[in-house]
């Protein structure tokens, strides 16, 4: 029984084919989730006000923590139109993940500013009352 060489061709492609194509299709998928994760991590650093978060931590100290970490903020619906379901989907999830990131980063600098400056503003009322007591005119005896 001999096979043509027509049919070894014909095997041949049908296997390259199988093996090629998903590499191929998971590059284009690829491709499509980092553009989607790039450009959600560019448009978190223009939406999202860092100083406002900053001076809300300063002034709110840990109520703002809470409220920053529990706020998922949502991206503009005008920029996911005309965009895969894939993009949608990565875009949408990487963009909450890095606004809940960097508001709760923000708000964290800011406690943390807050509080170190109420202490050294404590500190110095502290001095003040001690130098204060001290030059006085009572004698304990």
């Amino acid at each position: 029984m001999q096979i043509s060489s027509m049919y070894h061709v014909f095997v041949s492609l049908m296997v390259i084919l199988l093996i090629g194509l998903p590499f191929v299709s998971l590059a284009q998928q690829n491709t499509i989730q980092s553009q989607a994760i790039a450009d959600a991590e560019q448009d978190v650093s223009t939406d999202v006000n860092g100083t406002l978060w900053f001076l809300g931590g300063c002034l709110g100290n840990i109520t703002v923590i809470i409220i920053a970490n529990v706020i998922e903020p949502t991206p503009p619906a005008s920029r996911l139109l005309g965009k895969s379901p894939e993009y949608i989907a990565t875009y949408t999830d990487t963009y909450r993940a890095k606004a809940t990131n960097l508001q709760s980063s923000r708000a964290l600098a800011g406690c943390i500013t807050g509080t170190a400056v109420c202490c050294v503003g404590y500190s110095f009322l502290f001095i003040a009352a001690v130098n204060e007591s001290s030059n006085s005119n009572y004698y304990w005896y």
